[in-house]
């Protein structure tokens, strides 16, 4: 038999997903569409990590690098003075003439990971659209010892903008090159990056979702703008 309740039940199921999302967007209304390039191309013992901001009108407070993804390549970041293997280790070094601001790092062994130094955190104060900045800085893994920007893919970057929002993406590969990374923008992080150090990191699913409420906030801009 035909049945109008499952009509309705359905109906309210979508009803209550709209709205869902509907809260969700109004909530990320302020969320920028961020443009962030980050790529390491090739070994990380001698060539930069770079990060390009080329967000219109915001500026970069903070990001950081997650390596916990790879635990099971056993990946760390490996200075002297805190050196997780034995091929020897590389402090963090700003390099190029722009400093973007640069205020401060640090490396921490963050939950859920190896025992290891595997999460990176960079301050800023006034890193500006249109501006670069480049480190140096060891990445091993075990047990030879040479990480390569490929053997980053999967890893989590974080970046904390002057909107007041913390973004979340994931290094994926560079077709046509076998050994970079590049930074990839999923969505809207539900934690700052304080927080995260002390969190397990999210699956891709709430990444994805953050993409949507991303991608829906601003289609929301343009069409206030269009009307």
């Amino acid at each position: 038999m035909f049945s109008c309740k499952k009509i309705f039940s359905g109906s309210k199921l979508i009803s209550s997903f709209i709205g869902i999302c509907c809260l969700s967007l109004s909530l990320n209304a302020n969320a920028a569409f961020i443009d962030i390039d980050f790529t390491i191309d090739g070994n990380t013992w001698n060539n930069p990590f770079v990060v390009n901001n080329n967000s219109t009108g915001l500026d970069i407070l903070k990001f950081a690098l997650d390596l916990r993804p790879n635990a099971s390549s056993f990946l760390c970041f490996d200075e002297v003075v805190n050196s997780c293997h034995s091929s020897g280790g590389l402090n963090f070094r700003r390099v190029g003439s722009n400093d973007a601001g640069f205020l401060s790092y640090s490396i921490v062994d963050a939950a859920g990971g190896i025992s290891a130094a595997d999460f990176l955190t960079v301050d800023f104060s006034n890193f500006s659209s249109g501006e670069s900045f480049s480190w140096l800085i060891d990445v091993d893994d075990n047990p030879d010892g040479s990480v390569f920007g490929d053997d980053l893919i999967g890893s989590l970057f974080y970046v904390e903008m002057s909107d007041g929002i913390t973004y979340q993406g994931v290094i994926e590969g560079i077709t046509g090159n076998d050994d970079a990374g590049e930074l990839v923008i999923k969505g809207v992080s539900s934690t700052t990056i304080a927080n995260s150090i002390n969190s397990v990191p999210e699956p891709s699913s709430i990444l994805l979702f953050g993409g949507m409420l991303l991608a829906l906030s601003r289609f929301k801009r343009v069409f206030t703008k269009s009307k």
